[in-house]
């Protein structure tokens, strides 16, 4: 266990359970850039509190990762195949429970997704998991957050 509230969460099967969520940034639809944009827009937005982690997975060939917030964590993990930001997910909890060994009474990790095998073996990790359409709705992030608006000083 952690003492942060951390989410592992599957961004492409994200998107697509909660597609009714981000039907203005859909490509025929389909969640493209826009999508996963949005996504990180609205995560960016809501979580602020130094004791939230989120990462983000999606499948990508380039390997890269972009820390956007002091909070929100994207990742891509590259390579060929498919479901490899699946694998990358559990790779990741494994290295956050191995770093946390005797941190008894911590936060629960939680993976985001509705994928049958990534949950079932999430679990079998340690980890809780929690449905896309849940996760949106607790976190308020099934409403669109409005950008915000810069003005020129």
């Amino acid at each position: 266990m952690h003492s942060v509230s951390t989410y592992l969460i599957d961004g492409h099967n994200l998107l697509y359970a909660a597609r009714q969520s981000f039907l203005d940034y859909l490509v025929d639809g389909h969640p493209g850039t826009a999508a996963r944009e949005e996504l990180v827009r609205r995560l960016v937005a809501s979580f602020i509190a130094p004791d939230q982690a989120v990462f983000l997975f999606f499948d990508g060939s380039e390997a890269k990762t972009a820390l956007r917030s002091d909070q929100v964590q994207v990742i891509y993990p590259g390579g060929e195949g498919d479901q490899r930001a699946d694998a990358a997910i559990l790779k990741h909890l494994s290295r956050l429970n191995a770093a946390a060994a005797g941190n008894a009474g911590g936060m629960p990790i939680i993976v985001v997704t509705r994928d049958l095998k990534l949950a079932r073996r999430a679990r079998k990790r340690g980890a809780e998991v929690m449905a896309p359409g849940e996760f949106l709705d607790v976190n308020a992030l099934s409403i669109a957050i409005p950008a915000q608006r810069h003005s020129a000083s």
